[in-house]
């Protein structure tokens, strides 16, 4: 049984300042209808002093100070950076005024210039290309025919190259060691009479030396044109004139 002369309900004892703890909220529905209690309970229900939840006004009253603290903040900020700018003044205008130092020139130079000396060596001597060789004629072999129309115009073919046969009838100090007179025919024949066209015939002295009358041969030759000559008997005559390139005693 509970005694009525205690300072405070056995459930809820007293804190060291003497307040009773804030009655819990569930319990309100409880509380609000208690028993008729007598003058002591009244006494005791007036004497603790419950605490107050905060307010909205309190959380707004923390709201705006901490605002406060923010600007204050910034604020401090803003004149300690200023203060550094102005902390160092020659700095920037060392910055920002052009230097003055004095430009170097550098000295001329009093050295004369070089000049290169004229080179006394002989041009070299320019090579020419050899001409080419010209290339070895053809010659030709012919035909009774083609050799008897040779023999009526020889000089419209001048410049002509061909094989001709023959047998030399005059070679003296009238024709000289140079030409001699022979009959000359197409290809070799087998009587030495059967040579029957009369033909003078020109080459190196060297290449005929060995050469006599009566002697049958072989000659490469080229057809110079026509040839006039006197005859022995006081009379002249025409033949055909032959270059001999080569020539071999058959």
């Amino acid at each position: 049984m509970t005694d009525p002369t205690s300072s405070a309900p056995p459930d809820q004892p007293a804190n060291e300042a003497g307040v009773s703890p804030q009655p819990d909220p569930t319990l309100a529905g409880a509380a609000a209808a208690p028993p008729t209690a007598g003058p002591q309970d009244a006494t005791l229900a007036e004497a603790p002093t419950p605490t107050t939840p905060p307010t909205r006004s309190n959380a707004r009253a923390w709201a705006v100070g901490g605002i406060a603290l923010v600007i204050a903040l910034g604020i401090g900020g803003a004149v300690i950076a200023t203060s550094g700018d102005s902390a160092n003044p020659a700095g920037a205008a060392a910055s920002a005024s052009p230097s003055t130092a004095t430009p170097t020139t550098a000295a001329p130079t009093t050295a004369a210039p070089t000049t290169a000396a004229p080179t006394s060596a002989a041009p070299l001597p320019t090579k020419t290309a050899a001409p080419p060789k010209p290339k070895p004629p053809s010659y030709k072999t012919l035909t009774a025919r083609q050799w008897k129309l040779i023999a009526k115009n020889p000089d419209g073919h001048i410049g002509e190259h061909y094989v001709v046969y023959g047998r030399v009838t005059q070679f003296d100090a009238a024709t000289g060691t140079d030409t001699f007179r022979a009959d000359v025919a197409h290809r070799r024949m087998s009587d030495e009479f059967d040579y029957e066209t009369n033909t003078m015939l020109s080459g190196a002295g060297s290449d005929l030396e060995n050469l006599v009358e009566d002697d049958i041969f072989r000659a490469n030759v080229m057809v110079l044109g026509s040839y006039s000559y006197d005859t022995q008997i006081g009379g002249s005559t025409t033949a055909p004139l032959l270059q001999i390139d080569s020539i071999k005693v058959l």
